[in-house]
């Protein structure tokens, strides 16, 4: 079974994202801000990290440079957001980000994306 770590403040986003990959067999985490997902990365294995940008205490980019910084092996990453400049799209890649979609998002692309990131 994939394991699947969703790193998402809004309390909305989080059951729909949870409930999508509870519904096809994915073992889901849930973090509510970035320094929980980064606790969360250090001690256990995930296949996919689903990152939000906009986080409380740490947010998604940061998280990414702080593993990427200590040299911590992160997820595959997915970034979900509602930002959608090329400029953040670009920030994302270049902190190890393997996909990006914004919100709202459209249910088969979100799986589809999914399953190509955790195969």
């Amino acid at each position: 079974m994939k394991k699947i770590l969703i790193v998402e403040d809004n309390p909305t986003n989080m059951k729909l994202f949870a409930d999508i990959l509870e519904a096809k067999s994915y073992s889901v985490t849930k973090a509510y801000d970035g320094l929980e997902a980064y606790n969360e990365i250090k001690k256990n294995f995930f296949d996919l990290m689903i990152l939000d940008i906009q986080l409380p205490i740490l947010d998604g980019f940061s998280l990414l440079k702080k593993l990427k910084d200590e040299k911590i092996d992160c997820p595959q990453t997915l970034i979900v957001s509602a930002f959608a400049m090329d400029k953040d799209k670009q920030t994302a890649k270049a902190l190890g980000c393997d996909n990006y979609i914004t919100k709202p998002i459209d249910i088969m692309n979100f799986l589809a994306t999914v399953e190509r990131l955790t195969k």
